[in-house]
Formats: structure tokens, sequence, C-alpha cells
């Protein structure tokens, strides 16, 4: 199951799936589901159509990807959802040493207050 476009048919879908990837297409049905809509949030979600593409006995899956290459897109090169990850570690770290620092002031400032 997938979404598609609301103004795409039955037809193209199958004809989409056999020309382009060769597919045997034994049956499509579709769904249309209708807007929502939030008038104290102002939040909106648009109509969207769902399409169920019933395949036959032939089809094989492709090979799961190798581990290595959902981390390395290239020899070398290290993919953006690890650095973003190492970003945020950096910046959490940041975070903990600045409370801390807080707190110490804080301690600070109720010792000599109490003094």
């Amino acid at each position: 199951a997938f979404r598609i476009p609301t103004n795409i048919n039955k037809l193209d879908i199958k004809d989409y799936l056999t020309n382009i990837y060769k597919l045997d297409v034994v049956d499509v049905r579709t769904m249309v589901y209708a807007a929502e809509s939030q008038i104290n949030n102002q939040r909106y979600r648009p109509s969207y159509k769902k399409a169920i593409v019933t395949l036959g006995d032939d089809f094989n899956y492709p090979p799961r990807p190798i581990e290595k290459s959902r981390y390395r897109k290239l020899a070398g090169w290290k993919s953006r959802p690890i650095r973003v990850l190492v970003k945020q570690e950096e910046n959490y770290k940041l975070k903990e040493e600045k409370d801390k620092q807080i707190k110490e002031r804080n301690l600070d400032v109720e010792k000599s207050e109490g003094n």
C-alpha cells in the first residue's frame, strides 16, 4: 500500500507498474481519504488517495542492502545522520556542562546569602 496523487486512477497505476517496473499486476484497489481540519488549532491535512496493489506470484524482493552501505554511501564519506547524531551528542554535553555551572553558581549564591 502506498499514497498516490488523487488524480491518478487504477488503470494509470497498473500501466505505470507494468511498463516502468515490468511487474505483473493482478489487482489494484484505491481508497480516497477525506481532508482533516481542526478549527481551533488551524491544522489542516489535505485529502489523499491510497493504493493497494496485488502482484503476481513471480515477484522477487530485491536483496537487502549491505550494513556498511547504510553508513557509508561513498568510501571515506560518512552519511549525514551520523554527523547529526554526533552534533546532537556534543550539544547535549555542552548543555550538561552549562547546567552544572548554573547549579554551582546557585549553590554559591545560597551560601553567601546564608552567611
